[in-house]
């Protein structure tokens, strides 16, 4: 499955690790330091510099990468679902 989640970027679901509210998930000292790794790595993409609601970790080959999506984890979540559900329905139509 995919899902775009901003400007030109789409996720493979099978790369996704979680999809995390931004404002929650900066507030925890843990997760501040993953981001430092992140970036400390160059393994961060940050979409929109201006608008940050969700922060999407995946995982490609071994290694963990991050982005910074305007586009809030509520609506990636239903995009996610909503394309599986029409891939569903597309197969059962044989």
């Amino acid at each position: 499955m995919f899902a775009h989640i901003g400007e030109d970027y789409v996720i493979n679901s099978a790369e996704l690790l979680v999809i995390l509210n931004w404002d929650s998930f900066i507030l925890s000292e843990d997760n501040r330091k993953i981001l430092e790794n992140l970036k400390l790595q160059d393994r961060i993409v940050v979409i929109n510099d201006e608008i940050k609601k969700s922060i999407i970790i995946l995982e490609i080959d071994g290694r963990m990468y991050g982005i910074i999506s305007p586009v809030s984890s509520g609506t990636i979540a239903k995009r996610l679902l909503n394309f599986n559900l029409y891939i569903d329905n597309y197969l059962d139509q044989d």
